[in-house]
């Protein structure tokens, strides 16, 4: 093209800039959540032709395809108000297809979210309502056009709640009607990186420095439920200090910690880059062992903003929400997020490190336990994670769970350990992470990386054959935990007569016993036997999964008298069982003889106590 030419269209194109393309008006009625229905209807922008609508199948952070897709009834496309016909994908059933008529602008597609009824058990959903709140998560409640830059399509919401009920989200409100709010337009992107809180009873609290860029917007069944504790608030604002001070940057311009307190929905937490999805029982903050236990949700969440949503391994930056992540990486997204978020909950005072050390105790403890990794690398759990995701409770420990979430803690202690260690304490993980996750202020961003990128990363920070090292660490199956990173700690993985407070309110979360460092064997309160562990003392007595305890030697089962029972076995005592499998009954004889046996930290000489370093609050 000429110079001259080219000018022109450049002076064109500055006075005329090309209009960007028309939002999808996306309307969410929740006012008949009482009758668990959500409405959706999107005005879509079309020219004539063929369309496909998609459903968002996967879903970022639950690493699998978790849209209820069942649960969509009343799917109906309009244009000019006429129906128009649509058929579903025969190769992909999120995949819907019309014809948009002539002379139409667009099509109108609406349909109904239909929500678990409050008698049955809680959901494994996105979205979720007790009778007082509701967590509105917009990849269960649209569907969008298939393009080639799908995450950049425009939609403006508009929200309807019931009479009286209040909302918080990451996402901006600018302007309110009776109950309806409109919210300002925001890509495909944003919005389902942005999940939405409501309620009849709400509060929110500012956290962190003072400026409001940071808050905890918590939605709960009753009132009594939203008193804040002052050492939780204290616990909260320093955790945004101490994230501050671990990273030295942060790649969001404002942060909201959504907190649903419910016994009406599932424990959950779910990672967004300006927000998070947390899920409680209703009275948590009033109730100390539930607070112990969940202490580490905000952490891990707040973590996720780094580590998952700005960076995440590049296999899984993906163009839309219909294409499959690479989750190899998973011991990385999910294992330095799990680790760096059990510090900062040491450090922001949320626990104490005496309660950072038991649980460490136990998450060791359960990874000696997972014997599949004789034949299962951590990898393929990060690969197979929405597999094993929706698998049952029973034989995790032989199957394989999660665990990079657990074994990523355990790698990553090792590795910060080491890098204390090779330089006498003068670097740490911690400035590996102020490197790695190093980002400019302003809009939220996302940065893939690689293998090679962690190890270069590492290497930067202290020169080690790090490829070597991870790749056996990840890649290759082993029989031995990695429980190498508590040794250079300056700990050792020991034995206890009595659970400490950490177990014991996983136990009363659970509803169950955990016998793993005993017996081998998970036991509920009604005395069904959730998992056991291979080559255990229950596993030689053959009691398997599913099975119920019903009487310990000879006497009617309650949880005090098996624990009762298996005290008494370091002094002579027998263990007898009988079992109701099915319709059989048997006895089982278990030869146990070490008594109560719970995991905990002992301090050794061998290192300086690098642990308590680590947990250490950064000055």
């Amino acid at each position: 093209m000429p110079a001259r030419l080219v000018a022109l269209v450049a002076i064109l194109t500055s006075a005329f800039p090309a209009r960007a393309a028309d939002p999808i008006n996306l309307t969410v009625d929740v006012s008949d959540v009482a009758g668990r229905v959500i409405r959706s209807r999107a005005e879509i922008p079309a020219s004539p032709g063929p369309l496909t609508l998609l459903y968002p199948k996967w879903v970022p952070g639950t690493h699998g395809p978790t849209s209820p897709l069942a649960d969509v009834a009343g799917f109906r496309v309009t244009a000019g108000g006429k129906d128009v016909p649509w058929a579903r994908d025969a190769a992909d059933p999120y995949a819907v297809n019309v014809t948009v008529p002539a002379g139409a602008k667009g099509v109108e597609v609406s349909f109904e979210l239909l929500l678990p009824g409050l008698n049955e058990p809680p959901a494994r959903q996105n979205t979720v309502a007790s009778g007082r709140l509701a967590v509105l998560n917009f990849c269960d409640l649209l569907v969008y056009p298939k393009a080639a830059k799908a995450m950049d399509t425009p939609f403006r919401l508009a929200l309807t709640l019931p009479d009286g009920w209040a909302h918080g989200s990451a996402l901006v409100a600018e302007n309110g009607k009776g109950t309806t709010t409109a919210f300002a337009p925001c890509t495909l992107e944003t919005l389902i990186d942005s999940p939405l809180l409501c309620g009849l009873h709400t509060k929110a609290v500012e956290v962190g420095p003072a400026g409001g860029k940071h808050r905890v917007f918590l939605a709960c069944d009753s009132e009594a439920g939203l008193d804040v504790p002052a050492d939780v608030k204290a616990g909260w604002d320093k955790l945004v200090e101490q994230a501050d001070k671990l990273f030295g940057s942060r790649p969001y311009q404002s942060y909201t910690f959504l907190l649903a307190l419910s016994d009406r929905i599932r424990f959950r937490g779910l990672e967004h880059h300006e927000s998070s999805d947390n899920r409680l029982p209703e009275m948590t903050l009033q109730t100390p062992h539930l607070r112990l236990y969940a202490a580490s949700l905000f952490p891990h969440e707040y973590v996720h903003s780094w580590c998952g949503k700005f960076r995440r391994p590049a296999g899984m930056v993906v163009p839309d929400f219909q294409a499959a992540p690479d989750t190899r990486m998973l011991w990385a997204y999910e294992g330095l997020t799990n680790y760096l978020g059990w510090v900062l909950t040491a450090r922001s005072g949320l626990i104490n490190a005496e309660a950072a050390r038991d649980d460490l105790a136990g998450v060791a403890e359960k990874m000696k336990n997972a014997r599949g990794r004789a034949w299962r690398p951590l990898e393929d759990t990060g690969t197979s994670s929405h597999v094993l995701a929706g698998s049952r409770g029973a034989w995790s420990a032989w199957r394989r769970s999660l665990d990079y979430y657990d074994e990523g803690t355990l790698l990553w202690l090792e590795a910060d350990a080491i890098i204390r260690k090779e330089t006498d304490g003068a670097k740490s993980l911690d400035d590996f992470c102020r490197a790695f996750f190093a980002c400019p202020p302003g809009k939220p961003a996302v940065k893939g990386y690689t293998f090679d990128d962690v190890v270069s990363g590492l290497t930067a920070v202290y020169k080690y054959d790090w490829k070597t090292h991870l790749t056996r660490r990840v890649t290759l199956p082993s029989a031995d935990a990695p429980l190498e990173g508590i040794a250079l700690g300056g700990w050792s993985l020991g034995y206890s007569d009595r659970p400490n407070d950490t177990h014991k309110a996983g136990e009363s979360v659970a509803k169950g016993m955990d016998l793993t460092a005993s017996l081998g064997v998970k036991v509920s309160a009604d005395g069904v036997i959730g998992d056991v562990i291979p080559e255990s003392p229950a596993a030689k007595a053959k009691l398997a999964p599913g099975a119920k305890v019903v009487a310990v030697n000879q006497r009617k089962f309650t949880p005090e008298v098996l624990k009762t029972a298996i005290a008494a076995t370091r002094t002579g005592g027998k263990l007898e069982l009988l079992v109701e499998n099915g319709d059989w009954f048997s006895t089982a004889a278990i030869d146990y003889r070490g008594g109560a046996r719970y995991p905990k930290l002992e301090r050794t000489q061998a290192e300086p106590d690098r642990l308590g370093a680590i947990l250490s609050p950064r000055p």
